[in-house]
């Protein structure tokens, strides 16, 4: 956040800098100087132009009240009125297509409201319609669901990857990479972090180095696979596979001078991460892919209770044009679906590849999970494992304020509060809606 401070000493009056600032503040815990820029935002913004400053705010305050003095009341009643005129606005127009900046900010601000009634007031009623009013906004301003779209893409993928596809003897025998793939909002980065606070492990996020390069694997297979003479197929696919592990040590190295904690002040100890953690979710789509480049690296998948999934990531409001499938029940159950068929047909063709971590025992019995997880990393257990939620370091999920509070189980079950309002939701993936078969498949469980 310092590299804001000369910008704004220069030119306080720049709202746009402090606003970024209190972004990268919640990153960084902050929360306190989150709350002081937004809210000094919020004040100055005759023009309301910087919606990201009550979605900021509410971030903060949902993470930590006390970080700011004013509390939820101030920004709640600027929304409302902003809403007013925004909506009277709409009203007025002679034009019959939809004001895609107007229905953005009324998207971010109804959620604002959302989060105010579901962790403020607890009035769920309250909540579920500013939510419902929030995305009604949203879809005026993003493009239509490719409806079957997923579907198609599954089918695909498993009529490719079945038994028999995957050679014998190819692939690197490395098992640096660690890929963890699951829905979003399943508990991914609560696994990353832990993770990550082992010595000899590095989380590198959702910035994939496999899923950058996986164009370019798939079509150098298909080109030597086509071709009829499948004798370099080996060789180019443990190439490939070292080229995907160099890749993530260079980057590593270019991002954290090298350090496994970002530290690049002179006489900081210079470490060689034994693993790399690869959040990229959606790899549950690719693990064929992984699997036969890397044969011998860990596939964790996250699980977590689905209608506790689906709330989650139905009610997060996401970057724009990132998830936005997540803010409709047609859409979010067919990738949810989707997903679902992909593990299952994994675990058939490929028995005993994944590791399937429930998040549900993550919670509840941390140091088992975790010291299965390094057991099957194939390393040392250490017990700053276990201190995570200490280690300084940058999150940037939607995560971020929920990993820094380290373990706690108030989002089992949480879907409850919302049954009703979610039964569409239920009807809609129907056999789905269930978890009960699927159990953590690691030492101690």
């Amino acid at each position: 956040s310092a590299a804001y401070s000369p910008c704004l000493e220069v030119a306080p009056e720049y709202l746009d800098a402090r606003s970024s600032r209190g972004s990268t503040r919640i990153i960084l815990g902050d929360y306190r100087g989150a709350a002081s820029d937004f809210e000094s935002v919020i004040d100055e913004d005759v023009d309301r132009r910087f919606q990201d400053a009550f979605t900021g705010l509410a971030r903060v305050l949902q993470a930590k009240e006390s970080a700011s003095e004013r509390g939820w009341e101030p920004m709640i009643q600027v929304a409302k009125d902003l809403i007013g005129q925004l909506e009277a606005g709409l009203r007025e127009t002679d034009d019959p297509s939809p004001n895609v900046v107007i229905s953005n900010s009324l998207n971010r601000l109804y959620h604002v409201l959302f989060l105010y009634h579901d962790v403020k007031t607890l009035d769920t009623d309250a909540a579920w319609e500013a939510l419902t009013s929030s995305y009604e906004h949203k879809s005026n301003a993003i493009e239509p669901w490719n409806e079957g779209f997923e579907k198609q893409k599954t089918d695909t993928t498993t009529a490719i990857f079945r038994d028999g596809f995957w050679p014998s003897g190819i692939g690197s025998q490395s098992r640096t990479p660690i890929f963890i793939i699951g829905f979003v909002r399943s508990g991914s980065t609560l696994l990353e972090r832990v993770l990550d606070s082992h010595p000899e492990i590095v989380g590198t996020g959702e910035n994939s180095v496999f899923n950058g390069q996986l164009d370019e694997i798939r079509n150098r297979i298909v080109e030597i696979s086509v071709g009829g003479d499948t004798s370099e197929l080996a060789s180019v696919i443990e190439a490939m596979a070292d080229g995907v592990v160099d890749e993530m040590k260079s980057r590593w190295e270019m991002v954290t001078g090298n350090t496994n904690d970002g530290d690049t002040a002179e006489g900081a100890e210079k470490i060689n991460p034994a693993r790399f953690v690869d959040k990229m979710l959606t790899n549950y789509y690719n693990v064929g892919f992984i699997h036969m480049l890397f044969p011998n690296a860990l596939i964790l998948h996250v699980a977590r209770e689905p209608m506790d999934t689906l709330l989650s990531a139905y009610k997060h409001e996401f970057p724009p044009g990132a998830l936005d499938y997540t803010s409709f029940f047609p859409s979010l159950a067919e990738m949810y679906i989707a997903y679902r068929n992909l593990i299952d047909h994994w675990d058939n063709e490929l028995p005993g590849r994944i590791t399937h971590v429930r998040y549900e025992d993550m919670v509840n019995d941390l140091p088992t999970v975790a010291k299965g997880v390094i057991e099957k990393a194939g390393l040392e257990w250490n017990e700053s494992v276990l201190d995570f939620h200490k280690k300084k370091h940058a999150v940037n999920t939607l995560s971020t304020t929920q990993v820094r509070k380290g373990v706690y189980k108030d989002s089992i079950q949480a879907w409850k509060r919302y049954e009703d309002q979610l039964q569409p939701l239920a009807e809609l993936v129907g056999s789905r809606k269930s978890f009960d078969n699927l159990k953590t498949s690691l030492p101690g469980f």
